[in-house]
């Protein structure tokens, strides 16, 4: 038994001990018991744990300051809280100070097995990126090397186990519903839906309906009953992107979805349950919309549990040109490799990112389309990367080049020219000049 992964239960009552340490051995763990904050540390210091299980409701003791000092012995070990009725805040502040999940009494061995089973693999040092551990390939601009985006993957995956929900924020194009998408992937509603709503692209007239529903006869043309996003979402994840663009009205019905977990279709009478986690994101400054009366204070701190700050990528430099070869991987994928010539990757690390990793990518894309070079040069680079007299292709080309560029960004997005103007990295006035300056239809 010495060579299996050993738990550490850190509970106040020895039957619980007992219990779980005939389950874990027949799982092929090693089970260790300690009762107070003095036996864990002891047990932690020793150097063999790989995991903890601690109930923060230890007698006299506060599990949470039990929790700081194993993490100043033992940092990054991974600490699973053990949560009864009425120390659910207690749970959510363990979260953020770094545990790795919480789970509620009464336990269910078969999910404890599961969260044990993905601290201890947490526990192992492999060196791998946090943002590819755990199953399907995740998209390469969640690629890092970054410490702070390696501990903020890091703590999207331990969030993953729970439903709390979870508010991101950063710069348009730093990958927001990229973090969403693997918060899902990681979590037990993984087999259900994932779905993203776009609040800014939706008309205040129209939210409502497209959020919660409606019931036949609710306005004219309503000739059925159609379920919203929210039951289109039952089960599983429900993104609202651009959170901040949404009128205080529809915030006050979404407020009440999420402490009472119903809500009622346009024109109904009756609530609906439903069973929904939810993520929420925003570019916008939140407190700065509730001073203006534009934000919800309320649901501000029902969607703030937990706050996840993705950097711009100015702020994480070291990431640039790995992305960038990347990048460049994905679109030669099938055909001949590629690299990108010295000077273009240093034009590459020396420009400012105010489309962050939205923007790098759509550089990398127009490089492949306009070169067929090897390595590629940084005359095939867009325009913002030029420079005075440095050498440039010619208008022409570059115009060709832009107009497939949009025409396959449309075709991948099934005609759709928000979805397309996003990919693309620019406003949607922006890509209807465009296309009314090459022709496209």
């Amino acid at each position: 038994m010495e060579n299996n992964p050993l738990i550490l239960v850190v509970d106040d009552n020895e039957n619980v001990y007992k219990s779980l340490l005939l389950n874990f051995r027949q799982e092929g763990f090693s089970c260790l018991w300690a009762a107070d904050s003095g036996q864990t540390l002891a047990a932690v210091g020793s150097g063999r744990v790989s995991a903890v299980l601690m109930d923060l409701s230890l007698g006299r003791e506060d599990g949470i300051e039990i929790m700081r000092e194993v993490f100043r012995l033992r940092p990054g070990l991974p600490v699973i809280i053990i949560t009864g009725y009425g120390t659910f805040e207690a749970a959510v502040r363990a979260i953020k100070l770094g545990a790795f999940d919480f789970l509620a009494k009464p336990l269910e061995f078969d999910r404890l097995l599961e969260v044990i089973g993905k601290a201890v693999r947490f526990s192992t040092p492999s060196g791998a990126d946090p943002a590819r551990e755990g199953g399907d390939e995740p998209d390469p601009r969640l690629f890092t090397r970054d410490p702070a985006m390696l501990e903020l993957c890091r703590k999207a995956r331990r969030l993953a186990a729970t439903d709390i929900p979870v508010l991101v924020t950063g710069e348009s194009g730093t990958g927001k519903e990229l973090l969403a998408e693997l918060i899902h992937r990681h979590s037990g509603r993984r087999d259900r839906a994932f779905i993203r709503v776009n609040c800014s692209a939706i008309a205040e007239t129209l939210i409502d309906d497209e959020l919660f529903g409606h019931e036949r006869g609710a306005f004219t043309g309503a000739v059925q009953a159609k379920p919203g996003l929210f039951e289109q979402a039952d089960g599983g994840t429900l993104h609202l992107d651009e959170i901040g663009d949404m009128n205080p009205a529809t915030q006050a019905k979404i407020l009440r979805t999420l402490e009472n977990g119903r809500l009622r279709r346009v024109g109904g009478i009756q609530d609906v349950p439903v069973d929904v986690r939810i993520i929420a994101s925003t570019n916008r400054n939140l407190h700065e919309l509730i001073e203006r009366g534009r934000f919800r204070r309320d649901l501000f701190y029902r969607l703030n549990s937990v706050l996840l700050h993705l950097p711009p990528l100015r702020e994480r430099t070291g990431d640039i040109l790995p992305l960038a070869r990347l990048f460049l991987d994905e679109f030669m994928a099938g055909d001949s490799p590629r690299r990108l010539a010295p000077e273009t990757e240093s034009r590459l690390a020396a420009h400012a990112w105010p489309g962050n990793v939205r923007e790098l990518r759509n550089a990398v894309k127009v490089a492949t389309i306009i070169s067929d070079s090897d390595p590629i040069g940084p005359e095939a680079l867009p325009e913002q990367f030029q420079a005075g007299d440095r050498a440039r292709p010619a208008p022409g080309r570059l115009d060709a080049a832009e107009a497939e560029l949009i025409r396959r960004t449309l075709r991948d997005s099934r005609g759709n020219k928000r979805k397309a103007s996003e990919r693309l990295g620019i406003s949607r006035r922006t890509l209807y000049n465009k296309l009314e300056r090459y022709g496209i239809d």
